[in-house]
């Protein structure tokens, strides 16, 4: 296991040991957690804009699954998702 993999394996069970809220099917865009008493995952919106143009959306209907079923389907609150507006 390089060096990448395993800080990544280790990101990922500190999420779960800190119940943290992950949005379904991201985890590849998983970018971070927050410091702090609640921690939060933050995932890269450029990231998760590229797989649905990958999968073959075009910009505007990327940008509405966005925006409309990831970012307000996610719930708001101690240790829900962040999403960083790095596009």
């Amino acid at each position: 296991m390089d060096r990448r993999q395993e800080q990544r394996e280790n990101l990922m069970i500190q999420i779960e040991e800190n119940e943290c809220i992950i949005a379904n099917g991201l985890d590849h865009a998983i970018i971070g957690v927050t410091a702090g008493a609640n921690m939060q995952v933050v995932y890269s919106s450029a990231l998760i804009l590229h797989q649905y143009l990958t999968e073959g959306m075009n910009e505007e209907d990327a940008l509405d699954v966005f925006y409309f079923d990831v970012v307000r389907g996610n719930p708001s609150g101690d240790n829900s998702p962040v999403f960083l507006l790095d596009f």
